[in-house]
């Protein structure tokens, strides 16, 4: 089973790809709402292509495309998307509708305990073995019980006797308990993806292993593209499978080469002498440059990611008003506007603002350096009070800044602990006293699917633990029970009152964190370039297979 102390199991954290610009001197921010935008598409000659191949697709990064296998990559599923797929896949921008992937029909028993796929014919790994039920139970199975993998986002407790093979293309998984949007859970990025069961096993070094080392370097699924070469660090090739079952009819790319260029500025000249044809991640400043230049299209839209500062609440911080004061001590308008451009959104509470059955009310702490003092007070915590925040290189550090000088002006001296990504991951799951970890945790999370369930419980609930997500140890009974009353639940207008109940208590009444921003979704290309769509819960990955480049 899942390796606790290692892996959150519900939701999803991520290494997004950005560094903000303190000070800038920029003028022009872009718009803030909650609707996707397309800039600067006009019919301007994009940069001559030069040698480069028309049917290949370079796409710029600032972070590796590293560990392809999808029982153990919780970071980023950029790599996976056109390898692997999943049963069912999100339908367009569509959060909350799901189309067929390597199943072509599903239905439900009465009370959705019980779910039966059809599964695609013809659909075959890339390494010639047939996807057919049996080879996703094993691959499903794998998953669960890989020991350092996401067995908690299936939630099967003994997937042998709960996923039954009723013919070669039948599968049915009997989960126990009623799931009635399981169909969505199944399209998920992580966790979810099918991989091929014999490369696993012929590679498998172990119980601990089962087949992960090699699958990391040498994927094997069923999806659009394989993996033709892989540096890590450096560049990642894949090339389209002619052996498709979807067929390559429509317009598309033979070959994406995948380029990480940890510079913003380098990305953008990248883009600008035709040598790329599109980034992920620029900083505000390039991105705002090249939204205005004819040439290129700046595809902005929003995503379910929220970026926030996590309270240990077993420490110092333990009473509310000490954590009240804090979120008090941040302007989100001046860091949304001054800081990042315009190009994330004000978040609304600790939940994204997009999430099914949220209104449209604000419940953040307004800016508020006297009420956060009074409230320090209060809390029994005395100036010259010393507090850490934790944050990994390259991300936090500009938002530690700015809170530990909006915080120095009430007496609070905040320290900033910049740890390597993989000892911040240490920290933040670990099992540490309240004395040995920081005060205080930047972060950033999204759900698998659209409901508060899956991006609260492995949060705040006082049943989850840091392993889960729950690194301030958060823990307040009426939170937890409202949780546990949406597990599974559809959202009726009963459960949005719940839902938005617990949206005051976490952010308002009892802050489980500071919200900082919301990320959007921001990818700039040529505006040859056809395809681009973006789903808020699919975070900053491609569905290459329907890209192409016009005429």
């Amino acid at each position: 089973m899942t390796h606790k102390a290692q892996r959150p199991t519900l939701s999803q954290f991520h290494m997004p790809r950005r560094s903000f610009l303190a000070g800038s001197s920029a003028l022009v921010a872009l718009s803030t709402t909650t609707a996707g935008r397309a800039f600067a598409d006009s019919q301007a000659a994009p940069p001559a292509l030069g040698a480069r191949d028309p049917k290949s697709l370079v796409v710029l990064v600032d972070a590796a495309v590293e560990n392809l296998d999808p029982a153990t990559n919780i970071e980023w599923a950029y790599g996976l998307r056109p390898i692997y797929e999943t049963l069912t896949v999100l339908d367009g921008t569509d959060t909350l509708t799901v189309k067929p992937a390597l199943a072509t029909a599903w239905e439900a028993n009465e009370d959705a305990s019980s779910w039966t796929f059809t599964l695609a014919e013809g659909a075959l790994f890339h390494d010639g073995t047939i996807c057919d039920a049996e080879a996703i139970k094993k691959a499903v199975t794998r998953m669960v019980l890989h020991p350092a993998g996401l067995a908690g986002t299936w939630q099967l407790e003994d997937p042998e006797t709960q996923i039954v093979v009723l013919d070669t293309h039948t599968i049915r998984f009997d989960l126990g308990e009623p799931r009635p949007f399981f169909d969505r859970q199944v399209s998920s990025q992580y966790g979810f993806w099918i991989a091929s069961p014999t490369a696993a096993e012929a590679n498998s070094k172990g119980d601990d292993d089962l087949g992960s080392e090699y699958l990391q370097s040498n994927p094997v699924g069923t999806g659009p593209f394989t993996l033709e070469s892989l540096n890590p660090g450096q560049e990642a090739i894949f090339a389209a499978d002619p052996g498709y079952r979807g067929g390559w009819e429509h317009d598309h790319f033979d070959r994406v080469i995948t380029k990480t260029i940890p510079v913003s500025a380098t990305r953008r000249q990248l883009l600008e002498t035709g040598e790329a044809d599109m980034s992920l991640a620029l900083e505000p400043e390039d991105m705002l440059a090249l939204r205005d230049d004819p040439r290129f299209t700046l595809s902005d839209t929003p995503t379910f990611t929220v970026q926030y500062v996590a309270f240990a609440t077993d420490g110092i911080l333990a009473d509310p008003r000490a954590r009240q004061a804090i979120c008090h001590a941040f302007d989100h308008d001046a860091y949304i506007e001054e800081v990042i451009l315009g190009t994330g959104d004000k978040p609304t509470s600790v939940f994204p603002s997009l999430m099914q059955g949220m209104d449209d009310k604000s419940r953040l702490l307004p800016f508020d350096l006297d009420r956060a003092r009074a409230l320090l007070a209060e809390a029994g915590i005395p100036e010259g009070t010393e507090l850490t925040m934790a944050y990994y290189a390259g991300f936090g550090d500009i938002e530690g800044q700015l809170l530990q000088a909006w915080l120095s002006e009430i007496g609070i001296n905040l320290q900033l602990q910049e740890l390597s990504f993989s000892a911040y991951l240490d920290v933040f799951f670990g099992e540490g006293t309240a004395e040995e970890r920081p005060d205080l945790f930047y972060f950033s999370w999204w759900p698998n699917v659209d409901h508060p369930y899956s991006f609260a419980w492995g949060l705040f609930s006082g049943d989850a633990a840091t392993y889960d997500g729950n690194t301030g140890r958060y823990a307040n009974e009426e939170a937890t029970a409202l949780i546990d009353a949406m597990r599974n639940q559809e959202l009726t207008d009963e459960m949005a009152a719940k839902f938005q109940r617990l949206a005051g208590i976490l952010t308002t009444e009892d802050p489980a964190w500071l919200p900082i921003m919301q990320e959007r979704a921001q990818f700039v290309s040529r505006n040859d370039i056809a395809g681009i769509e973006n789903n808020p819960i699919y975070v900053a990955t491609l569905d290459m297979y329907n890209l192409s480049r016009k005429d």
